[in-house]
Formats: structure tokens, sequence, C-alpha cells
């Protein structure tokens, strides 16, 4: 078995170091057990030292010259050599624990990918907190945060990756897709209990007046504002990283 952890990577070199030493210190639970790992680290068109912290550390490097999530995490997954790929943001914390319990889930035989709850390591706290109503909408719907998002290699290239249309969101349209093909063999999306970790950031940027006001007009238009990158400019641009 050969697990590969990817990673899409723009302007991260604040961040990668930290997420990078989890990886590897939560790898050993694959040694412990025979399997086999590796890390992929997709340079998005960096102007940092991203890709020279990603190869210091032992990471292989892929780039991707267009800006943009879904490219970043297709062309990683792409090079990607495992039987399963695990999406890893580059400002994301994962443990040991969390990767026993995808272990248990994969050998299960009836998953055809997962996720896990998600915390923020800082941030406001009111903006934080909101953080539970999509941990516990991705619980009831089977959704896997961007943040950590495995699933089975074949099954990924058999639904072409995730959708490069998006701009933001990809996660969510991909799991759809990915629940419908795993029907086909009596698989499903498992969400694991422990919790993976990641930057609050996001929730800074975030809480905006106006990405609220770009959220409410995603759900308003069936996430087809999502596929303009001028309305996920908080994704995008480089303060927000």
């Amino acid at each position: 078995m050969i697990i590969s952890i990817v990673i899409p990577a723009f302007n991260e070199a604040k961040y990668l170091p930290n997420t990078l030493k989890a990886i590897k210190n939560s790898n050993r639970v694959f040694n412990s057990v025979g399997w086999e790992s590796e890390i992929v680290v997709c340079d998005n068109n960096s102007t940092d030292a991203t890709s020279k912290i990603a190869t210091e550390n032992g990471a292989r490097v892929v780039f991707e010259p267009f800006n943009q999530i879904s490219s970043a995490r297709n062309s990683a997954a792409q090079a990607a050599k495992g039987d399963w790929l695990v999406f890893v943001d580059a400002d994301t914390q994962v443990s040991a624990e969390l990767f026993r319990a995808m272990m248990r889930a994969i050998v299960s035989g009836n998953c055809i990918g997962g996720g896990a709850p998600v915390k923020f390591d800082n941030g406001p706290w009111l903006a934080c907190q909101t953080v539970h109503i999509w941990n516990a909408l991705a619980k009831i719907m089977s959704w896997a945060a961007g943040s950590f998002l495995f699933c089975n290699a074949n099954a990924f290239r058999k639904i072409d990756g995730f959708n490069t249309d998006l701009f933001a969101a990809e996660e969510v349209e991909y799991c759809e897709r990915l629940k419908r093909f795993g029907k086909r063999s009596a698989k499903r999306l498992i969400m694991l209990q422990p919790s993976v970790v990641t930057s609050g950031r996001k929730v800074k940027a975030l809480f905006t007046p106006k990405n609220l006001a770009h959220g409410v007009e995603a759900l308003f238009t069936a996430g087809e504002t999502l596929k303009n990158k001028n309305n996920c400019g908080y994704w995008y641009e480089n303060p927000v990283r």
C-alpha cells in the first residue's frame, strides 16, 4: 500500500515547514505496518521559497503555473504514485491519530474516501465558532474540507479530479461526485473522529462584509459565482496567505 500526501501551495513558505514536519512525524504509522508513503507538493506559481522549503524537507515538487486550488491539487495528484491520495492544505496540521483512523477506514473495505472535523488554531473567537456549523453539515452531508481530504486514487482519476471551473468550494462539488461514484461499488465517504487543525487566517480573511456577501451570492447562484476568480480573492491574494 502506498499513501501519497499531496499539498497545493501558493506562497506558503511561512506555514509549509510546520505542515511538513507534522506529516513526517505522522507518517511513522504507515511505516509501522509496512505501508509506503510520499509527499508531493505542487508549487502553484509561488514567488517565495515554497519550492525550496518543500525540497529541503524531502517532498517531491511539481509546478502548476495556473493559480487555482483545483488545478494545483490535480497537478500534484497526477504526479503521485499512491494507491490512496491524502490532500492536506499547506497551513494544516495532521496527527498520527488522524492517520491511524484513516488507515482503519481504508482497510475496512467499504470506504472510497473521507475527511475529518476542522479546528482553527487562532482567529476571532466568535468567527472560529462557525466551524462547528461546517463540521455538523460535513458530517450530515459527507463533505470533506479541503484542508484534509483522502480518497482512492483510482476513483480520483475515474471522476477526473477536482473541477477546474471552480475557484472555491471545489471540495464540496468533488465530494458529491465521489459519493455518486462510490455508490456503484457500495463504498462511501467516511468522516473520521480525530480533528485536523488548520490556520485561523482563513477565518480572518472570510469574515468581512464583502466576502460574506460573496458567500450569500454563491448560495443563491448554486455556486456559479465561484467560477469567477474575482469573487474568490480571499483564497488567492497574498495578504490572506
